[in-house]
């Protein structure tokens, strides 16, 4: 066991904690933004996870969910996402939440949708490309919002910190059917480690 790797990573889990911890009960997106800003920089900490010192040996061919921080009670989850090489999530929803999405290791690349039409069969239409290095953030405060995120390395995995306004353990998934248009089905999102 490294005593100075576990007291870096409880400094560094703190002070996530900490910027956290200052956002209003009820955000806006203006403090949204700011909390964006007041991430940014646990992406260069001591103590910054990444995926050497996660246990990733058996990364499966999906993304994992680390709880690192937050739960029903807080309003909010912060949790850290290990995408094995080249993974790609399939188009989704964030179940009306608010959310931050920080790169911490490698690449992603965020596409971002606007949904129209009806619940059953919505159409997407794609707004913009984002590609996020280490210490690169997005942020997104439309109920509606729609986007899919890919690792861009297919040697390497990526790991990224996504900080929810609640607890996301349900999203739409949107899969292409006929006439531009999209199916949905309920996906449980489920932890696969806590850090807490």
């Amino acid at each position: 066991m490294n005593l100075s790797l576990d007291t870096d990573r409880d400094d560094w889990t703190r002070s996530l904690r900490l910027r956290i911890g200052t956002l209003p009960a009820d955000p806006g997106p203006g403090d949204i933004e700011n909390l964006l800003d007041r991430l940014t920089p646990v992406a260069w900490l001591a103590g910054c996870p990444d995926t050497r010192s996660l246990d990733l040996a058996h990364l499966p061919r999906r993304y994992r969910r680390h709880l690192v921080a937050g739960g029903s009670d807080d309003g909010y989850t912060a949790l850290l996402i290990a995408w094995p090489p080249g993974y790609q999530s399939p188009v989704h929803d964030h179940a009306g939440l608010w959310g931050i999405e920080l790169v911490l290791e490698g690449a992603l690349a965020i596409e971002e949708f606007s949904r129209d039409g009806v619940a059953g069969e919505p159409a997407l239409a794609h707004e913009r490309t984002l590609i996020l290095g280490i210490g690169d953030a997005a942020s997104f405060t439309r109920p509606d919002y729609v986007h899919a995120c890919r690792n861009l390395s297919s040697q390497q995995p990526a790991l990224s910190l996504h900080v929810y306004g609640g607890v996301l353990d349900e999203y739409s998934a949107f899969h292409t059917s006929s006439r531009g248009r999209y199916t949905t089905t309920r996906q449980r999102a489920g932890i696969d480690a806590v850090m807490i």
